[in-house]
């Protein structure tokens, strides 16, 4: 078995599974941390940093939705909910927070893996070989992971600024909803799972409350497009 070296937090209340997740992360080299409550996970998240956070949503003393919503701005990695809470409401609500993904219990574990990998991976990036992009008024500081608009700072989350960063290396070009979900989410799209139109919305409104100058058009049945104000007319 290949050796990953993830350093993982897992949070959930449910002993005998998380032995088995711990278990199954481990046969595969990853460093598990595991929290059985919210103040265990608060704990484990102020004294070391991690490459994954696997988290549940109903626990004893809190609920991983209110978890997420207080530390998600020093959060440098992406989080990824299981729970059994498997409405679409709840769903969604995980992915609005900040999530990246959200698994309904029971889930497989190669599933699980794949899930992990590949949003561990999407994190990993090169380096980049310049420290700023600009389109229009736009300013993208790649090295401090900061976006302002003429001297204005946009206040994005992780994944509102991963996904700016998206159109923005490809900037006036069609990207289409499986490119960005692939991007975005790490697998191919199912043609269901609205998490990228979510994202982009929310991302479209901090836009357009700072300037009319740029902004994501979308183009239906097609994708979505970062334009300026000349590229939109």
């Amino acid at each position: 078995m290949t050796t990953t070296g993830y350093r993982i937090l897992l949070l959930e209340d449910d002993v005998q599974l998380a032995a088995l997740i711990c278990r199954f992360l481990g046969e595969r080299g990853c460093v598990v941390s595991h929290a059985s409550n919210g103040n265990d996970f608060l704990k484990a998240l102020h004294h070391r940093e991690y490459e994954l956070i696997l988290a549940d949503v109903v626990l004893p003393d809190a609920s991983g939705f209110q978890l997420l919503q207080q530390c998600r701005h020093q959060l440098t990695c992406p989080l990824i909910f299981i729970s059994a809470l498997s409405s679409v409401r709840d769903q969604v609500s995980g992915l609005e927070l900040g999530a990246c993904d959200y698994l309904v219990k029971p889930v497989d574990p190669e599933l699980l893996w794949a899930k992990i990998q590949a949003n561990i991976r999407n994190t990993r990036k090169p380096a980049p070989t310049s420290t700023d992009i600009h389109f229009g008024p736009l300013l993208i500081d790649l090295a401090n992971r900061e976006a302002s608009v003429e001297d204005e700072p946009l206040k994005l989350t992780a994944n509102e600024f991963d996904l700016l960063l998206i159109f923005a290396e490809q900037p006036a070009e069609l990207l289409s909803r499986e490119y960005l979900f692939r991007r975005v989410v790490g697998r191919e799209f199912d043609g269901l799972d609205r998490v990228v139109d979510m994202r982009v919305s929310r991302l479209r409104k901090k836009l357009d409350t700072f300037t009319q100058e740029v902004a994501i058009r979308s183009v239906r049945g097609r994708g979505y497009i970062l334009c300026t104000a000349k590229d939109n007319s």
